[in-house]
Order: C-alpha cells, then structure tokens, then sequence
C-alpha cells in the first residue's frame, strides 16, 4: 500500500492517463506493431467490458425483482419503449447490432497494425470506436429505464435495495481486490474504465491522492445532455431528499447507484467511500470528481459530506 504524502507519478504519466484513446493508439504505433496491438486490445477490452456490465446490472435487476415480486413484478419493469427511443436517438445501426458480439471488427485492426497500415487501421479505429459508442448509449439508458421503472412502481427504498442487490452482484465484488493494489495501479485501471465509459478526463495528483475529473462522465453527465430526462426520452428523476440522492433530491436515476454502491455498501464494510465521487449536483452535466486515495483506508471522513454537498 503506497503511503500519503508521496507523489508516485510523473507530469508526463498523468498526461498520458489524461488522454483520448485514440491517441494511446496512435502513441503505441509510434512505438511498435507489438505495443500498438497491446495498446489496441487493451482499448477494446475496456470498451467491450463497460458495455457487458450493464447488461449483467439490467440481468442482476431482473433477478431481484423476479424473486421480490415474481412474474407480476417482472411485467412491471418490461417496458421497452425508452429503449427504443434510445436507440433512435443515439442513431444505432443494423452493422452495430450484428457486430457486437462478432470478434472479426477487431481482429481486423489487430490484422492491420500488424501489416503496418496505421491510416487503414486508424480509419477502422474510428468507426469502430463511434459503434462501441452508439451501443453503450442506447445500453446505458437501458440500463435507466430498467431503474426508472423499478422505481415509478415501487419507490425509492426499492431502488436502493435494488441497486445494492446488483451491486453485490457484479461491481462490489471486485472491491477488496482493488483497495488492496499500489495507488499507481488503481488509478491507471480507474482512469482506463472511465475512458472506456467515453468521457474525456484529467488525471492529476495531490500528495494524498489522484483525482480524476470527467469533462463530464460518459454515463448520466451525458445522458443529461443529450435530453434523456424528460426531453427526447422519459428516464425518471428522483425527486426525494433521500440516501440515494444523498438526502439532496432531485438527481438523475442512473447517478443514484453512486451513493449505494460506492457510499452507503463500501462504508458499511469498509468504513469508507469507494472511491469517492462528487457528482454534478441536482440535474446538472458538469464536471465530476473521482478522488483516489492513496491509502483508501485513511480516506477522511468529510469525503462523504463532500459529496452530498458536491456541484
């Protein structure tokens, strides 16, 4: 465990986590045809692994309602109209669909990293990087119409247990494994996950931690932008001054999770935040935070007024 008070990466390295994806690509062609195939299936990987994770959360949600509420409840939650409506706005393609789970899109660009065509592999970077991203919009609102309807029929103490139930399911499951890593690990594979959500960040370091901010995060930031709250879809916004909001209503339904799975389960079995978040506040795109500490387990306790206050 790294201590506080110990800068651990360079101006240089922070830039670099800093940047698009796209431009470790065209940094590791620079290098070789073996770092650009590395570089490039590393990028895949996280786009890919994002994408499958909220189909196992809209899976994992589907469970507790199916064992809370059987197949009536199940028929509550099966609307599919914001999906397609997403789907619609975000302009997904019949070649998206077919493609997703097809491996030949980018062993196609590995094939041409390694033939040395960097502009011909560059190109089919770009359309493949725009379809990743069509799909993980129209799966991110899914993944919220599922949660708005989850709690227009049953309130937001359901949510929550909802979004606990999923979280104990996939994502906290993973958490002792990454507080017990150095300080320099953790942020590369944080900073990586965010770039694989597709939000532009920074990567800055303070004595005590990294900070990542989200110029604004790939996930409601931009669903607030892109008028999915009541404006080109219905996604719900969670009006109550209540533990998913941070007792600070209103807040987009996605952005709620962040107080159960990264708040409210890590404090209960950790005794702090994982990692810290400050969101936008109320139903504002702005930048968001991502604080790191070096130390986890001396994460200081106003962390979690810092964000019940945070915009």
């Amino acid at each position: 465990m790294a201590e506080s008070s110990q800068r651990l990466l360079s101006p240089g390295e922070l830039a670099k986590l800093s940047q698009p994806p796209r431009a470790d690509l065209v940094d590791a062609l620079a290098e070789s045809p073996e770092a650009a195939v590395e570089a490039f299936r590393r990028i895949d990987r996280a786009y890919r692994n994002f994408i499958d994770g909220f189909g196992s959360w809209i899976a994992q949600t589907q469970r507790f309602v199916a064992e809370r509420y059987v197949a009536d409840g199940l028929a509550m939650i099966g609307s599919a109209d914001d999906a397609y409506r997403s789907a619609l706005l975000h302009g997904l393609t019949d070649e998206d669909v077919s493609g997703r789970h097809q491996p030949d899109r980018a062993d196609a660009i590995a094939g041409l990293i390694e033939s040395g065509d960097h502009e011909a592999a560059l190109a089919a970077f770009n359309a493949l990087e725009a379809s990743y991203r069509r799909i993980h919009d129209v799966e991110r609102d899914r993944v919220a119409s599922v949660l708005s309807q989850v709690y227009r029929a049953w309130g937001p103490d359901v949510l929550e247990a909802s979004i606990r139930f999923a979280g104990e399911q996939t994502l906290l499951g993973w958490m002792p494994h990454d507080v017990a890593r150095p300080a320099d690990v953790r942020v590369r594979q944080w900073a990586g996950m965010q770039k694989g959500n597709f939000a532009d960040i920074t990567v800055g370091e303070t004595d005590d931690a990294f900070v990542i901010t989200l110029h604004p995060c790939g996930t409601c930031g931009r669903q607030v932008s892109d008028g999915c709250y009541g404006e080109t879809l219905d996604l719900a916004v969670v009006a109550e001054d209540h533990p998913l909001t941070f007792g600070n209503g209103p807040a987009p339904i996605y952005r709620t999770h962040v107080s159960v799975m990264h708040f409210i389960v890590p404090m209960e079995q950790t005794g702090v935040p994982w990692p810290v978040i400050q969101c936008p506040k109320g139903m504002d795109a702005e930048p968001c935070r991502i604080t790191l500490y070096k130390n986890p387990a001396a994460t200081p306790p106003e962390a979690y007024a810092l964000a019940a206050g945070s915009g």
